[in-house]
């Protein structure tokens, strides 16, 4: 006991002098129904601070085309080509329909330096109907981003460390869970910083290219309408038929035969006043 003691203070007085010498905040655990303490590092200590003269910007834009009736496929097939060559890549790709006009649409991806010439060449493709740029300063995000990591990096390894010197029950636990935290915490900030990493070193284009539908093909649709209204005005009429039919057809029956009862009676009854 005395010598498990002896470590255990050795060990603390370890940590707190390397902790010293880094200039870094220091915690304690500790567990009073177990009698078990550690050190660790501090989570809102500002354990490491990276300067970047680096500047982070993002670029986002979107654009509406229309193309003269008839060449929409054509127009989008040629400028996918054109946009593939020029490194293009493309996901969210679809077509919508409506009465009056049909659309392309698709969202791509491409090199920053080559957002505006790619902008210039849409345009050519037919009449601008709509177009917005975004840029955003994403510096002071990524600088943060990457200190956050930098510090749950360094606290990982202390903790670790630690973990690797303790031999008490209680001091392994305890430096487990705090481990099992500040490692979850680190993958998060990774994948916050893949995400803005993509966000930079991409820039996303919006794509709309349409065209009205002819006159004549907007004036089908009313007919059409009227014609399915008409034909489900018929099928009404002739359901209602059916089931008037079905329920006078038995009356009728029931009154031809009490007609052919009451004609036989009377004529029996005229034969015999004759006698």
């Amino acid at each position: 006991m005395t010598i498990e003691l002896k470590n255990l203070g050795l060990l603390s007085l370890f940590l707190l002098l390397v902790s010293g010498c880094l200039g870094l905040d220091s915690y304690s655990y500790d567990d009073s129904s177990t009698g078990s303490s550690y050190y660790g590092v501090a989570e809102s200590a500002p354990v490491y601070e990276k300067s970047s003269d680096s500047t982070y910007i993002t670029k986002e834009g979107s654009i509406t085309i229309k193309v003269q009736q008839g060449t929409l496929e054509t127009k989008f097939a040629d400028l996918k080509d054109q946009l593939t060559a020029e490194g293009a890549t493309f996901s969210n790709i679809g077509y919508n329909e409506y009465s009056d006009s049909k659309e392309y649409y698709l969202t791509m991806k491409i090199s920053p330096s080559d957002f505006d010439s790619i902008l210039e060449m849409i345009k050519q493709a037919g009449e601008v109907k709509d177009i917005s740029v975004q840029l955003e300063d994403v510096t002071q995000s990524y600088t943060d981003l990457e200190t956050r990591i930098t510090n749950k990096q360094i606290e990982l390894d202390r903790l670790r460390s630690l973990y690797n010197k303790s031999n008490d029950i209680e001091d392994l636990l305890a430096v487990e869970e705090q481990l099992t935290r500040v490692e979850t915490e680190y993958e998060l900030l990774q994948q916050q910083k893949q995400y803005l990493d993509s966000r930079i070193q991409k820039s996303t284009i919006y794509l709309t290219i349409y065209e009205d539908k002819p006159a004549t093909q907007e004036l089908v649709t009313p007919f059409e309408e009227l014609g399915s209204l008409f034909f489900a005005s018929l099928a009404a009429a002739i359901a209602v038929i059916v089931a008037i039919a079905g329920f006078l057809i038995p009356v009728l029956i029931v009154l031809w035969i009490i007609w052919v009862l009451y004609k036989k009676i009377r004529g029996k009854n005229q034969t015999s006043k004759t006698r």
